[in-house]
Formats: C-alpha cells, sequence, structure tokens
C-alpha cells in the first residue's frame, strides 16, 4: 500500500514537473508566434510524443491551409497500400493485323497506367522525354511496319474523370505544377519556353522555342523585360485541352535565353501527335492521332513495346523532395483505383478521408480537395496533421519516414532551412508554400532524445513568407532545446 501511494505520488509529480515544462516552453513560443510578423494572420502549431499526446498546442485545432505539407498525407498513404516496389507500366502495341508489305490496318496502340515519371529526366538520361520518343518509334518500326491505315491511338482509361482539379486557380493550370494526372503522363506534362535573349528592358519579350515541340500549339507574349535581378514573373494562361496559350508577366534580361516552364495542353493526344510526327519524318503514313478512354480487349492488342517506372519509393522520394504535385495527383488516383474501384479524384479523396477517420482524426477537421495542396480550399487542422504523422510512425516506422520526409539542410526544398544551427540535421520537415501560406511538417528529436512529430501552418501574414520562415526556425530552435 505504501509503495503504490510513492508510485502515484511520484508519478503525479512526474507530470506536474512535464506541464510546468511545458508551460515554460510556451512562454518563450509565444512571442515568437505572437510577434508583429503574425499580425492579423492565422497561426497553428502543434507537436506530439510518440505515445500520441499533444505536448505543444498554439491554435493547433484552428483549420489552415496547409499547401505542399499535404504531399506527406498522400504519399505515405501511397507507400503504405501500393508498397515501395509498386511500377507503373505504359505499354506500346497494335490493333488489327500487318500485312506482308508491312502495312498496319488497325492502329497503333498505347495503354497508359498512369506512369508520372515516363520521360521525366529526373529518373536517368535513358528515360528522357526525347530518348523514350525515340524508343517508341524505334519500336514500331522494328514491329515491320511501314504504313499505318489507322491512327496513333492513346487509352487512357485507367483514370476516370477530371485531369486537373476543379479547385486549383485558373491562373495556375496552364503552368508545368499544374498540369494534372492524365492516364498518360509524358515528360512531366511540361514542356520548356524560351524567350530570346539580349531584349531591352522595357520591350515585349520574344519566343525563340518549344521544347519538346509539340504540333499545333500556338503561343503570343505579353512578357515585358525587366531588369537583370528582377526574377521570374512570368506565367502561362490557357484551357488545359486549348493548343492556344498567352504568356504574361516579367522576365528578367538576360544574356541567355530565358527558360520557363508551361503545362502540356492535353498531354495524351500530345504524345500521340509527337510519334506521328516522328514516323511521319520516317516516310511512315499515318491517319492522325486520338485518345480513347475504352479499354481494349487482350485477344485485339498485340504489344511489341512497354516501359516500367522506378519502384514507388524512387517516386514518392522525388515527389517530396522536389514537391512535385503530378506525382502526388497521379498517387491519389491509384489510390482511389485500388482501395475504391474509381481511379479519380473523388476515390482517391473518399480512401484518404476514410483513412484519417480509421485514425480517430475528425472528419471536421480537414477539408482535402487534391493530393499535392496545389488547392487553396485545403485545409486541416495543426493538430490532426501532428496525429497523423505520429499514427504513421507507428505504422511505419520512424526510419521508413526519415527515408521519404525531406532532411533540414541535407535534401529537397529544405535544404537551405536554419542555416548555421548545428541542430537542424535533428529534423525533417516538407514544407508548403503558396502566396501567404507557409508551412512545415515532419518530425524531430528533441535535445533529450526524444523523438516528435511537428505541425506549423502560417496563413494570411502580411510580411511574406521569408519573414514567416525565419520565425518559424526560431520555433524549431525553441522546441530543439527544450523537448
Amino acid at each position: 500500500m505504501i509503495y503504490r501511494i510513492l508510485f502515484i505520488s511520484l508519478f503525479l509529480i512526474y507530470g506536474v514537473l512535464v506541464s510546468s515544462g511545458q508551460g515554460e516552453l510556451m512562454k518563450k513560443l509565444k512571442p515568437i508566434l505572437e510577434s508583429s510578423t503574425f499580425d492579423y494572420a492565422s497561426v497553428g502549431l502543434s507537436v506530439r510524443s510518440m505515445d500520441g499526446k499533444e505536448v505543444v498546442q498554439f491554435n493547433s485545432d484552428k483549420k489552415l491551409i496547409p499547401a505542399s505539407s499535404l504531399k506527406l498525407i498522400t504519399t505515405l498513404q501511397a507507400i503504405e497500400e501500393l508498397g515501395e516496389d509498386f511500377k507503373f507500366q505504359t505499354r506500346i502495341g497494335y490493333s488489327g493485323q500487318i500485312d506482308r508489305a508491312g502495312t498496319l490496318n488497325g492502329n497503333i496502340v498505347i495503354i497508359g497506367s498512369g506512369d508520372p515519371s515516363l520521360g521525366s529526366r529526373r529518373f536517368g538520361k535513358e528515360n528522357e522525354w526525347n530518348v523514350v520518343l525515340a524508343k517508341i518509334v524505334k519500336a514500331i518500326q522494328d514491329a515491320g511496319i511501314k504504313c499505318i491505315e489507322g491512327k496513333i491511338e492513346v487509352k487512357t482509361n485507367v483514370f476516370k474523370g477530371q485531369a486537373i482539379c476543379p479547385s486549383w486557380p485558373y491562373s495556375d493550370i496552364a503552368n508545368y505544377y499544374a498540369s494534372g494526372a492524365w492516364g498518360v503522363n509524358f515528360n512531366e506534362n511540361k514542356y520548356d519556353l524560351a524567350f530570346s535573349p539580349k531584349v531591352k528592358e522595357g520591350e515585349i519579350a520574344t519566343l525563340e522555342y518549344i521544347k519538346p515541340e509539340i504540333p499545333n500549339m500556338h503561343l503570343s507574349s505579353e512578357v515585358i523585360i525587366k531588369g537583370p535581378k528582377t526574377g521570374d514573373n512570368a506565367y502561362i494562361y490557357g484551357d488545359p485541352f486549348h493548343y492556344s496559350k498567352i504568356v504574361r508577366g516579367s522576365i528578367p534580361y538576360s544574356e541567355q535565353p530565358f527558360v520557363i516552364k508551361g503545362a502540356t495542353p492535353n498531354p495524351p493526344l500530345s504524345l500521340a501527335y509527337m510519334i506521328e510526327l516522328e514516323v511521319s519524318k520516317l516516310g511512315i503514313k499515318c491517319n492522325g492521332s486520338m485518345v480513347s478512354n475504352d479499354a481494349i480487349k487482350k485477344s485485339e492488342f498485340t504489344q511489341f513495346a512497354s516501359f516500367k517506372s522506378p519502384a514507388l519509393s524512387q517516386i514518392v522520394k522525388q515527389a517530396n523532395y522536389e514537391s512535385i504535385n503530378l506525382y502526388c495527383e497521379v498517387l491519389l488516383k491509384m489510390l482511389g483505383r485500388k482501395m475504391k474501384e474509381e481511379g479519380s479524384f473523388d476515390g482517391g479523396l473518399d480512401y484518404i478521408s476514410e483513412a484519417l477517420q480509421e485514425m480517430e482524426i475528425p472528419k471536421s477537421s480537414y477539408s482535402i480537395k487534391d493530393g499535392s495542396g496545389l488547392s487553396p480550399r485545403n485545409s486541416i487542422t495543426a493538430s490532426s496533421f501532428s496525429q497523423y504523422l505520429t499514427t504513421k510512425i507507428n505504422d511505419l516506422g520512424i526510419k521508413k519516414l526519415q527515408k521519404y520526409i525531406p532532411h533540414v539542410g541535407v535534401s529537397g526544398t529544405v535544404k537551405s532551412l536554419m542555416q548555421g544551427k548545428k541542430r537542424r540535421k535533428n529534423f525533417y520537415l516538407k514544407s508548403g508554400s503558396m502566396g501567404e501560406v507557409l508551412s512545415y511538417t515532419g518530425i524531430f528529436k528533441g535535445k533529450s532524445g526524444k523523438e516528435y512529430s511537428v505541425c506549423f501552418i502560417s496563413n494570411d501574414h502580411a510580411k511574406g513568407n521569408r519573414s514567416v520562415r525565419v520565425e518559424a526556425e526560431k520555433v524549431f530552435e525553441l522546441l530543439f532545446l527544450n523537448l
């Protein structure tokens, strides 16, 4: 009985000491989180220990826009449900028959799997768009095809519904970071648009080239040349299915061609156009290009080539380290296809919502509209995000999370965060940013050696993301020293 009373007393004393320590930490954090940098802004902070207890909270129950931090939820769920070794496969073949003269009485058929890495230079020179395109054309030649009576047909039935999230801003959707998720993606659905060098300040920038060449593409420039250090402020405008675009804004004066990146209009059809153009250069006639959303019977398809993606582990790492929206939207749709039998935004979002509720994260604490965080209509509380990460640590193990979350001071978009601070390498954080939005979400080890999940989000700050970043660094420094 005496030992029991002693144990309870010690437990209560320990609880008081922990509570007191947390109170002292909040006294240090509050002046930062309530500084003039956050005047009229909304700020949320949540830190959880590995037992799930929220040890630090500041407006942690306020729903805020997380921006690209949201990618952690999509990618970690994909790792769990699809597996680290999962690979996409794009199949190339034909319908109909090839006669003795080499005439294909049918279509060249490309069957998409949604592979976001097809033709992406991130995965080596052998996977660059021009190399992949050449391999496709060579495979057509090697099949003995000298004339195509049909068309170049790209099948996109792996996914359903819209390719572009309906809540993405119109000003984004013609730019490379908002290319959507299609049944066939190629070169990350982007093109390089180069402006001629040495155009005088104040004049309209002239277009020099587009790579890769996209048949039927028409661009007009209203871009103004400004001073050499003014940065890239040019944006492309136009509907995703239309080949006429206009570029507005400004770019700096340059001695070399200045390049910006756009979103390829209708990537499956654009790829079909590109193949048609290349085979025609070899004298192989073709009767046009088309995109089909109908499945093809196995008996009607003869395969002569295929392309496999890198393992999902590599795709997820790139998605989080380089904050690639396309990869996350494809993974969202694949989650919908596998878990809800519907490869669409709605299917993927339904699955994500159900997964969060199974973790006892309240449905009212989040509103998720896409897989990448590009939609300004996404929102989640810092408390729910830290709860999600703590659950994933317990499910997947902290070593696995460290593999997929950028290492502060080492990799990804947080490589320069907390410069000059030795403890920065104790943090693994995914950043998220857009206009008046900045977030950092991930895991860290405190000075005590204990590990924690953390979510920091700031919305509607007036002083800019750079000022908020400085304050966030102060917050992380205090968290490390006091936990």
